[in-house]
């Protein structure tokens, strides 16, 4: 049930924000109990033997952000992470706040993406051909790179088949 919830909260955020229904609206949040709380909800989806390895801020780092579109982006990138690694690894998940910007890290250790296929990694609908038996719409990252756009930040990624991949997104914030 909950991957068909997935699904088409999935296509519910990409209808939304087609129709230019979704804007940015920056709060203040206290990032290290906003973040504990996206690591909680993620544990029922770890597979035996995985962890998240996550570096935490000083506890009263506090910005301005929209904390859905965060926590949306955030949930997508680990549960990625989470599904595209074997039972066993560990991901890292790091953040900073420098210079006027939040630096998210989402680094797995699991089947990598095809060198030749990056390029079409956050097209809609697009799924790597060497995970075709792992469940997914290929909607996620498209949803994370239009989040992203309106919250004027950015994602750039490094991947090696077989190796695992990093995510590394930026937004900026003001500190509160």
């Amino acid at each position: 049930m909950s991957n068909l919830t997935s699904i088409l909260n999935d296509f519910l955020s990409l209808s939304k924000l087609e129709e230019g229904k979704v804007q940015c609206e920056p709060v203040r949040c206290v990032l290290p109990p906003f973040f504990q709380e996206i690591l909680d909800e993620l544990q029922g989806l770890l597979k035996p033997g995985q962890w998240i390895v996550h570096t935490p801020l000083p506890p009263d780092t506090a910005v301005f952000v929209d904390k859905k579109m965060l926590k949306n982006i955030l949930y997508n990138l680990l549960s990625n992470a989470i599904k595209y690694s074997p039972a066993g690894k560990q991901i890292d998940f790091s953040v900073r706040v420098q210079a006027g910007k939040l630096h998210l890290l989402v680094k797995d250790y699991g089947v990598g993406i095809p060198e030749e296929e990056q390029q079409h990694l956050f097209s809609r609908f697009f799924r790597a051909h060497n995970v075709e038996n792992i469940q997914g719409t290929g909607l996620g990252l498209n949803i994370v790179k239009r989040y992203l756009e309106l919250m004027q930040g950015n994602v750039t990624f490094e991947s090696k088949l077989g190796e695992g991949t990093t995510f590394l997104v930026e937004v900026p914030v003001e500190t509160a």
